[in-house]
């Protein structure tokens, strides 16, 4: 095969896994359709099946492929001992991204979706996006169907948000290290309007005409955690204790465990911290879709907003505390941009909405 050749099979190698992965775009998720039922799932309802994990044996299944990355990364680290920060982000790239799409596909969200034995939850018929949504309302994202939910560190997301820490957490970190000699002020801005500008494009609004603060909010958490190998991390009074420290002759040593209950927060879980849409067709039709009760006439199966008036906080779940979305997103912006709030507390209020909603 000459040089040529070569590249033209790579170039299609490419191609190919852009149109087969369904991570090249944006991959949007329905947690608010089967929410009750997902909330008793993962509070252990789901151990009625023979040999199902816990909810903390999960935790432990998903931290223990962390670390076994972090083993990777270290035995790395011996082999080719890192002498500039470009060196170390080569070793980083090998070992947490993608070989052809490092900022599309992460290794780790797909074992997840595939292999990790782990309860994974599916919404049936696109959920919140389904029936009159189509084409023309989320364009490529509405052939992709939607991403699985899982409870990682007590808290329901999409594990889309997984592969958000490790792909465009690691973008943040890369952004982050190529601005080191600006003011913390300046390389912090400058990486909320990193990801504005990515949630305007193909992991967002570009490909499936929704906003998504909770993917934001993964993002900024991996950033930190990039940050956080080989240095103590202190961003904007979040500290995080390194991974790493030197153990001489250019050497390092692991001192300490991943755990994703550090990194996670209830910012991930969309019901609490709503995405929002750029168009108002699509937001008007997932509005109905809200209040629709699914099924035959002479049985129809109760409706989102029906469970939601139930009992309010019961649906919103356990978990509070979000925090302010500046400190990870540019939300006046977003706002401008993506002025329909997919929030259950505005869409299914009495009476519905008839005005756009903003996010809280």
């Amino acid at each position: 095969m000459n040089l040529q050749t070569s590249d033209r099979a790579r170039a299609a190698l490419v191609a190919w896994l852009c149109l087969a992965s369904s991570s090249v775009w944006a991959k949007e998720l329905d947690q608010f359709t089967d929410r009750l039922l997902e909330l008793h799932y993962y509070a252990g309802g789901y151990r009625k099946l023979a040999g199902a994990p816990g909810p903390q044996q999960v935790d432990a299944v998903l931290d223990a492929r962390m670390n076994m990355l972090l083993d990777r990364l270290q035995l790395r680290l011996r082999e080719s001992p890192p002498r500039t920060a470009a060196d170390r982000s080569r070793l980083l790239s090998e070992v947490f991204q993608h070989r052809f799409l490092p900022a599309l596909v992460t290794p780790y969200e797909q074992w997840v979706k595939t292999e990790a034995p782990v309860p994974l939850y599916r919404v049936r018929d696109k959920g919140i996006f389904g029936h009159a949504v189509d084409y023309d309302d989320m364009r490529l994202a509405w052939y992709i169907e939607l991403s699985p939910i899982l409870r990682v560190g007590g808290v329901l997301m999409g594990i889309d948000k997984l592969g958000h820490f490790l792909a465009q957490g690691f973008q943040y970190y890369q952004h982050d290290q190529a601005l080191s000699r600006r003011p913390d002020a300046a390389r912090y801005a400058a990486l909320r309007t990193l990801g504005h500008v990515q949630e305007l494009g193909q992991l967002g609004i570009a490909t499936g005409g929704v906003y998504s603060y909770a993917d934001l909010a993964a993002n900024w958490a991996g950033m930190a955690f990039f940050s956080s190998l080989f240095n103590a991390a202190d961003i904007e009074g979040q500290h995080h204790a390194r991974y790493f420290e030197p153990a001489g002759e250019g050497k390092w040593r692991r001192v300490r465990d991943f755990h994703w209950a550090e990194w996670v927060t209830p910012d991930w879980d969309e019901v609490l911290n709503p995405a929002a849409t750029a168009r108002r067709a699509l937001y008007e039709k997932v509005a109905e879709n809200f209040r629709r009760r699914p099924g035959p006439a002479n049985a129809p199966r109760t409706s989102i907003c029906d469970w939601y008036r139930r009992d309010p906080q019961a649906f919103l779940g356990p978990n509070s505390g979000l925090r302010p979305r500046s400190s990870y997103a540019l939300s006046s912006l977003g706002m401008r941009v993506a002025p329909y709030a997919l929030d259950v507390r505005a869409l299914c209020s009495s009476p519905a909405p008839t005005t756009r909603t903003a996010p809280p």
